[in-house]
């Protein structure tokens, strides 16, 4: 079977409730998906259970995830989210591994391996990011990296949790408003390395995981990522705030994939 085409945004520290609420209504009246085409929107927190009572009778529009969650599902945590909590809102997915939290939160890989255990006990579905630095990038120790970070993240987990886990290549280098637009030539051997690594560690199974690309994608270069063999969709930031933006940048890419599997 193929592997379905994800396509879906960030919204960060950013969006009031009623904000985060409209935009999906509007979303979701807006866009009808072709078959085999996945989307999500990730709101704050604070958005999730306004974005929650917009979703459409019986369940469907896009998928609605949200930004992190804690390991354990109670206790002196303040500040911090369950999944219990996550699960009583009807959410969708987690994301996990962000390169902002990994560098502004100083999640390690440890940390992150109990979160994505604590998930799949809860059958969530996991977006998980990994993505190597600048200095990383620098020392040509990129494939490394990644693999490092998603042999760890996924310790102990087993085939079962393969059809809810997503994982977003997210060099660091590339996010955020200071980034440096990636290249395809950049994305294709990270994003083949991750597929071996997938498969090592799974056997067939791991050839069918999702591997998203996320990292300054625009309309205007969303056509070279989607062209790439192991990439199967794109995690937008600020290109896909607005719903007029998430649209442009999902009917390039639509395009493209259309035209390199003819």
């Amino acid at each position: 079977m193929p592997r379905p085409f994800l396509f879906g945004t960030n919204f960060k520290m950013n969006q009031t409730p009623a904000e985060s609420a409209r935009f999906y209504e509007e979303l979701t009246r807006s866009v009808e998906p072709p078959p085999g085409v996945g989307l999500f929107v990730i709101p704050p927190f604070t958005s999730l259970a306004a974005v929650m009572d917009r979703r459409p009778p019986g369940g469907g529009g896009p998928w609605v995830g949200a930004q992190n969650m804690h390991w354990e599902s109670e206790g002196a945590y303040t500040g911090e989210i369950s999944a219990p909590m996550l699960l009583a809102l009807g959410v969708d997915l987690v994301l996990l591994g962000h390169a902002e939290r990994r560098g502004h939160g100083q999640e390690t890989d440890e940390t992150l391996n109990k979160k994505l255990l604590a998930a799949a006990a809860a059958r969530l579905r996991v977006l998980f990011c990994v993505g190597e630095t600048a200095a990383e990038k620098g020392y040509g120790v990129g494939p490394e990296t990644v693999a490092r970070q998603l042999k760890i993240g996924l310790h102990g987990l087993d085939e079962e949790f393969l059809p809810r886990l997503q994982i977003a290549y997210e060099p660091v280098w590339s996010i955020g408003a200071g980034g440096t637009p990636a290249a395809p030539g950049d994305v294709a051997p990270i994003a083949a390395h991750l597929r071996a690594t997938l498969a090592a560690r799974f056997g067939p199974a791991g050839s069918d995981v999702p591997i998203l690309y996320g990292g300054s994608v625009t309309p205007a270069n969303a056509a070279g990522f989607v062209r790439l063999p192991d990439v199967d969709g794109l995690f937008v930031g600020r290109a896909a705030w607005t719903v007029d933006g998430y649209r442009d940048v999902l009917a390039a890419a639509l395009v493209a994939r259309v035209a390199s599997r003819r």
